[in-house]
């Protein structure tokens, strides 16, 4: 029962001699000031970005959790074992407690070994029912164009062909009203009823109590309370027609799709057809929630429009009104009258789908906006995909849909359901929130920071209804003074989630993080990860933004630089001239200059729908794609060969180099003015210019190549020098030639912006920074 102090670590001195942290975890600083004051200066927070999934081949343990007695961490490679009393120590509250009987006798504990920072136990319990997917479908499609409702009926087909054949499938079309269809088995197909459509208005939500009498579903009196995700019945209990296993209902459901049609509804010359999306969305939430309460499942949206009718509306059905921009909701006019009310109505239902595990994937296929700036919350907190295309049978949607069904090597859906995240941190610091898909679940514990909020904060523990090895969270930390001095922090991010199979998992991650022992900014900037710093502020400013003015969030971003900059260069007062940055942080300033120029800031040439999509995408993705995001890379091609990576500036637009800029986004293959020239008089079909017909090929081939290994799929552009689609290179590129050069001789290399150059911003930067 004695309390002791941790002296030594076998694995944290043998991981901290090799230089080797918990791969799952990426660090903004490697070490960190002990005390809050010293701390609150080094301007970037400590931080961290977390893949809970990322790792394959984790160790899965049957057994429970060993937790210690005072604290409940779980037992992990850190901890100290004594084997004279049988008794391990534990790095958070510097406790011993006993190991069970059966590590005992054999004197070994899988938990402790180096490799097991990241270990996961197969939680005893009733065994879920398999996840559950819902098309919801907007039958307003394919009124103008025959085609397009075809293109979305081959879209569902592909997506039954993915699903296996025991999973859980139900169907609500939409148009002016709403149909909730009945799944009857193809064995009973044969028979002379047909199975039931219940109709129901789109003017109105649905929520739970009300639609279960409507479609009468008998669930006991008094067992439905939509604030919390239990009920008097499990998951799945309830004997329903309204869900069947695909290998069940596949002919019935097939001939289903096949015979959709466009909302029969008629529309007058001048207006819009009425869309109740908001209302669909409502009645497919309270099923789900009738049917299967904190059970994990997928709500799979596919919307082709703007809602106009009923809750959650985005513009009027009269073809006058137009529908909001960024401009509309900032100056609140007309055009936005509908965006408080809607965005409040798509929270609270975002609500309730968090609460019982359910997520939504949006996809959405106009040529206009479809109103997702309104129903973000539905999507973004849920943990759901969001694709956006011109249409269903645009490639970019179709690739991007197939990847989306992508299994793992044994053949499985990577996605977990239902998932629980929480972080225990040891006294010596604490967890001040996180950012990405994931939603409060106010647990006050110790751990978490009485003072700071960043991101999602004031909780240790947060709701992700649906997660994958793809997801990328990020995690805030603020420093707790502590009387006696340390030498490292722990943290442990314990994560409950629903396997694919049903059962429940517990995935412990434990992490160890160095207190550090001077206050030397030079022995700080050794330990800066740039390009992690970049992208975790990146993720606050893009959610200052979502809040509150531009104006605000950018002056928040070059207060941070300029102090940040003052503190780690080297200098002499006053002389701009003289600062010197260490190669730590050498790039940190032109990720912010990019930052500040990027879609996720600037929304001048993006609609608020475009907007949202984009930082959806940023607010989950690790560090090297969201790093692309912000600062794209540009590589080039010329008849010495390539690809040579570039400079992203408009210096590297010569006429005798074909350009591959990656956006993440979008794949731009730029041919220079020569290329062109040459292209255009059919050098590449003259047998003595095989080498230019190479040339031509090799830039193409390696852009396909980056287009078909992410998700979601970029669109690609091949464009020529001074073409409309040239826009997309010069928007990103560094303007260091403008239009208001003196110069003429570079006429192939000139912007037209208004824009400050990167060598503008970095002077402006150090004439800043010298005078702190």
């Amino acid at each position: 029962n004695a309390t002791v102090s941790v002296l030594y670590c076998p694995v944290i001195n043998k991981m901290a001699e090799q230089e080797a942290p918990v791969p799952e975890a990426r660090w903004t600083w490697s070490q960190f000031p002990a005390n809050r004051i010293e701390a609150a200066r080094m301007m970037i927070p400590l931080a961290c970005t977390y893949a809970p999934l990322s790792r394959e081949n984790v160790q899965v343990l049957d057994s429970a959790p060993q937790q210690c007695r005072t604290c409940k961490s779980i037992l992990n490679p850190f901890c100290e074992r004594d084997g004279r009393s049988v008794t391990w120590l534990c790095p958070f509250c510097n406790t011993k407690t006993n190991f069970p009987q059966q590590y005992a006798e054999t004197g070994y504990a899988p938990e402790l070994n180096e490799a097991s920072t990241t270990i996961e136990y197969r939680i005893p319990s009733a065994a879920s029912p398999h996840p559950f997917y819902l098309f919801v479908i907007d039958l307003c499609v394919g009124s103008a164009n025959k085609q397009d409702i075809n293109d979305l009926k081959e879209a569902l087909s592909e997506a039954l062909n993915f699903l296996p054949q025991d999973a859980l499938v139900g169907v609500i079309t939409f148009g002016t009203t709403i149909s909730i269809h009945e799944m009857k088995p193809d064995a009973a197909q044969q028979s002379d009823l047909p199975p039931k459509i219940y109709t129901l208005k789109g003017s109105k939500a649905y929520g739970s109590d009300q639609l279960a009498k409507l479609l009468r579903i008998p669930v006991p009196t008094g067992s439905i309370d939509e604030t919390k995700p239990t009920r008097g019945y499990a998951p799945g209990a309830i004997r329903n027609s309204f869900f069947a296993q695909l290998g069940d209902v596949e002919m019935s459901i097939n001939q289903l799709f096949d015979n959709l049609e466009p909302d029969p509804w008629p529309v007058n010359t001048g207006y819009r057809q009425r869309r109740c999306t908001g209302s669909a969305l409502s009645a497919a939430a309270s099923l789900a929630d009738i049917l299967f309460p904190g059970s994990g499942g997928r709500i799979m949206l596919f919307l082709s429009g703007p809602c106009t009718e009923g809750p959650g509306i985005v513009v009027d059905p009269y073809m006058a009104n137009v529908i909001r921009g960024h401009t509309d909701i900032k100056n609140d006019s007309a055009e936005a009258k509908h965006w408080v009310k809607s965005r409040q109505y798509y929270d609270q239902l975002s609500g309730k789908l968090v609460r019982n595990g359910h997520c939504v994937d949006a996809f959405l296929n106009a040529l206009d906006q479809v109103g997702f700036a309104e129903m973000r919350s539905c999507v973004a907190l849920t943990g759901g995909s969001c694709l956006l295309a011109d249409s269903f049978a645009n490639e970019k949607f179709v690739e991007s849909f197939r990847k989306f069904f992508r299994t793992n090597s044994l053949g499985q859906f990577p996605k977990v359901y239902n998932a629980r995240i929480e972080v225990q941190c040891s006294p010596n610091w604490k967890i001040a929130g996180a950012s990405g898909p994931l939603t409060s679940s106010a647990k006050k514990t110790p751990s978490v920071a009485p003072e700071t909020e960043m991101g999602i904060g004031g909780t240790s523990e947060w709701i992700m209804p649906t997660c994958d090895e793809r997801t990328y969270l990020a995690f805030y930390f603020e420093v707790a003074n502590t009387q006696k001095p340390t030498q490292y922090r722990f943290a442990q991010f314990t994560t409950k989630y629903q396997h694919g199979d049903g059962s429940r998992r517990l995935r412990v991650t434990t992490v160890y993080h160095r207190v550090a022992q001077t206050t030397s900014a030079s022995q700080f900037i050794q330990s800066f990860d740039q390009q992690a710093a970049a992208i975790l502020m990146a993720r606050l400013a893009a959610q200052k933004a979502e809040e509150g003015h531009l104006f605000d969030v950018l002056r928040w971003l070059d207060d941070h630089l300029i102090r940040v900059v003052s503190k780690f260069s080297t200098y002499q007062k006053d002389q701009p001239a003289s600062l010197q940055l260490a190669p730590q942080m050498s790039m940190f300033p032109q990720f912010m200059f990019h930052l500040r120029r990027s879609q996720f800031l600037q929304v001048f040439n993006s609609s608020p729908d475009e907007t949202c999509f984009y930082r959806l995408w940023l607010d989950r993705e690790s560090v090297e794609n969201a790093l692309i995001m912000i600062q794209p890379t540009l590589l080039s091609y010329d008849s010495k060969g390539g690809p040579v990576p570039a400079l992203l500036d408009s210096s590297s637009v010569v006429p005798q180099a074909i350009l591959i800029l990656d956006t993440y986004f979008e794949v731009v293959v730029h041919y220079g003015e020569v290329v062109v020239s040459w292209r255009n008089q059919g050098y590449q079909d003259l047998p003595d210019y095989a080498h230019f017909k190479t040339l031509l090929q090799e830039p193409k081939e390696h852009a396909l190549k980056i287009v078909k290994g992410r998700y979601p799929q970029p669109r690609f552009v091949e464009c020529d020098h001074h073409t409309s689609q040239a826009r997309l290179l010069y928007n990103v590129i560094n303007p260091s030639v403008t239009h208001n050069e003196e110069s003429s001789d570079q006429a192939g290399k000139i912007v037209y912006t208004d824009d400050a150059p990167l060598h503008e911003f970095l002077e402006h930067l150090k004439k800043l920074a010298v005078q702190r």
